[in-house]
């Protein structure tokens, strides 16, 4: 199958400035954890939001940066986090903070960086945008970029300092600042890009890639947070989350209150925002407001007595295996792990394994590697507890442009085996984007997707699916 597809003082004075929870609204976050000696780790957080932008037109102020900053600055020190709060700051002020923020770490302490307000995809790099950004005109890439403060940097400094946690939270997914006229845009219209995951750090954005975070709900909207920081803010506090457990929770509600959005009239305006988020921490489950690392225990495997007696033949409390074969290959995405019975080997710079059904990136997909075209060929999604599984998200077949989704397989239909003995089966409609398939709710440990038919390519039998996200929710 053909699968096609300045500085320099700045990042001295960084280096010495950063790591824990930056939430700019088109990013996804990182958190890193890397062994220390045992002993009474800091917490240390740094919160900035930016309304205003004095050189930017009147409708690119906005409105709940700053609420935004400190309703999480508020809820991190309530964690015990020593939290430290700019607004309103320009470039010098943020590269201020943030020496600031850095130098207060130490190796094996826990970091949080939060920021929001307005930022740009230029060239495939995210920058975030003080708020003293200069009048630029059209195709002026090299100024913003400039005066403005890139991603990779502040990911780089995070990785220097050796934090035990590294959580980065970006709430800065709005439509481009910039003022444009009939001449090229600087950066990308909307959004942010995708960023390539980054070891040792947990990374949370505020939307997708090339979608735009809501500030409001409808006009009379009365909350003081966006919509992406009233549901980060709650999921933050609940002490049973671990980090791929609370991004799980977040994308959920965010993208499901973004569906109820209305226009100013009050009628319908559904809005598509899906947060999207890189786990690339190490060493198991980071849990903010629950018990300190050195206190917790491992979770059951199996489940739970008061829940085994719930379950057809779960009467000796065993959790049933979940079914799998040799030359299987699988990958870890938060309280997840995908497994898939074949992967077509990597060619052309692309690979083609199960991590890229729940990366933020619709470049790349999970490609089946047998011959044939695909029936029978499965991946399983299984949870590291009871779960109750309600709808799964697909984009189907390889949507890294429209000529390569005409040319290989789609699924047509695919039958879910759970746990528990059920099974359902779901017609995929043969069309680009995504769908969100609803499912009879099951409760169940893993789940089973075997490919049962295909849409036929025009000149390749091989069948991919580019997304494939289960929407659950823990066992109470």
């Amino acid at each position: 199958m053909q699968a096609m597809e300045n500085t320099g003082h700045f990042i001295r004075t960084l280096r010495i400035a950063l790591s824990v929870l930056l939430s700019l609204g088109c990013l996804a976050g990182s958190a890193g954890v890397i062994a220390t000696p045992a002993r009474a780790d800091k917490r240390i957080a740094l919160a900035i939001g930016n309304d205003l932008y004095p050189n930017l037109p009147a409708d690119r102020q906005l409105k709940k940066a700053v609420n935004d900053a400190r309703t999480i600055a508020d809820s991190l020190k309530s964690l015990g986090f020593e939290v430290i709060v700019g607004t309103n700051l320009g470039r010098q002020a943020i590269i201020d903070k943030l020496a600031d923020f850095t130098a207060r770490l130490e190796p094996g302490d826990t970091a949080a960086l939060f920021f929001a307000g307005h930022g740009v995809a230029i060239a495939g790099v995210n920058y975030l945008i003080p708020s003293d950004v200069p009048v630029v005109t059209e195709g002026a890439e090299a100024r913003v970029r400039g005066a403005s403060i890139a991603e990779p940097d502040l990911i780089a400094e995070l990785q220097a300092k050796s934090v035990r946690v590294a959580l980065l939270v970006i709430d800065a997914c709005r439509d481009n600042p910039f003022p444009r006229a009939a001449g090229r845009s600087i950066g990308n219209t909307r959004g942010l890009a995708d960023a390539k995951p980054a070891r040792g750090i947990f990374t949370l954005y505020s939307a997708g890639i090339g979608q735009t975070a809501l500030d409001r709900l409808s006009g009379n909207d009365p909350a003081n947070n966006s919509v992406f920081t009233r549901v980060f803010a709650e999921k933050l506090m609940r002490p049973e989350l671990h980090l791929g457990d609370l991004a799980v929770e977040v994308r959920e509600r965010v993208a499901e209150l973004a569906l109820k959005a209305t226009d100013n009239r009050g009628q319908p305006a559904p809005h598509e925002q899906t947060p999207a988020y890189y786990d690339q921490t190490l060493g198991g489950r980071i849990y903010l407001a629950g018990l300190m690392p050195a206190m917790r225990v491992q979770e059951p495997v199996s489940a739970p007595a008061n829940l085994a007696s719930k379950q057809p033949g779960a009467e000796r409390g065993v959790r049933p295996a979940r079914p799998g074969a040799s030359g299987e290959t699988c990958a870890r995405n938060g309280y997840e792990t995908y497994c898939s019975s074949s992967v077509l080997p990597p060619q052309f710079g692309n690979s083609y394994g199960p991590a890229n059904l729940f990366n933020a990136s619709t470049g790349t997909a999970w490609v089946e590697g047998r011959p044939g075209d695909g029936v029978g060929e499965w991946i399983t999604v299984e949870f590291d507890s009871m779960r109750v599984v309600k709808s799964i998200n697909v984009q189907n077949g390889y949507q890294k442009n429209n000529d390569i989704f005409q040319k290989n397989n789609r699924v047509r239909q695919l039958r879910a085996v759970f746990s528990q003995g059920e099974t359902q089966t779901l017609i995929l409609p043969d069309r680009f984007g995504a769908e969100l398939l609803t499912l009879k709710p099951v409760t169940a440990y893993w789940v089973k997707f075997i490919i049962d038919d295909v849409w036929a390519g025009n000149k390749y039998t091989d069948t991919a699916i580019t997304k494939l996200l289960v929407n659950s929710e823990r066992v109470q």
